[in-house]
């Protein structure tokens, strides 16, 4: 019934909010130049940029007017404007390297993971075809042992996952 429920008021939300899906596509949305491209996009988010050219006059007069705060104001706001252009310039670049990172990131996250179970393995199977290491010292020294900080990261959260 729940499901039904959701289902429903997601429909209604679709069909009465002018989903773009459902509405025929225009052909060229996107300027043919790239020059055409930013500024397109500038026009976008005029509002922010006329927000951070304000921001900066407001940060000087308040700098000239004595106050300490003017200069990190009209610096914070110069850092926004520079975002602004850079992220509409070179939007494409962002997005290619971002993709890479993230599969980068993806690969790495793969690689600790398939390290920590075979870490794990190999000292459960020395602490159990090893008689003298047990003797000697507790099991969960000897897997501490083994086991790099990655690996102890990740059991530390299994456990917790599972209240252990």
């Amino acid at each position: 019934m729940r499901s039904i429920l959701i289902a429903f008021v997601f429909s209604v939300i679709i069909f009465l909010s002018g989903c773009a899906i459902l509405q025929p596509k225009k052909a060229g949305i996107l300027p043919a130049t790239p020059k055409a491209q930013v500024l397109q996009a500038l026009a976008k988010t005029n509002w922010l940029f006329t927000l951070t050219i304000v921001g900066v006059g407001a940060g000087f007069f308040a700098f000239l007017n004595g106050s300490s705060k003017g200069l990190q104001f009209m610096a914070a706001c110069l850092v926004v404007l520079s975002l602004i252009i850079g992220l509409t310039r070179y939007s494409a670049y962002i997005a290619a390297i971002s993709m890479i990172g993230t599969v980068g990131l993806m690969g790495y996250s793969m690689w600790i993971r398939k390290k920590a179970i075979k870490e794990v393995v190999q000292g459960v199977q020395i602490a159990r075809t090893d008689p003298l290491v047990i003797e000697d010292e507790d099991v969960v020294s000897v897997l501490n042992m083994f086991q790099s900080e990655a690996t102890k990261k990740i059991v530390k959260k299994i456990k917790d996952t599972l209240k252990l």
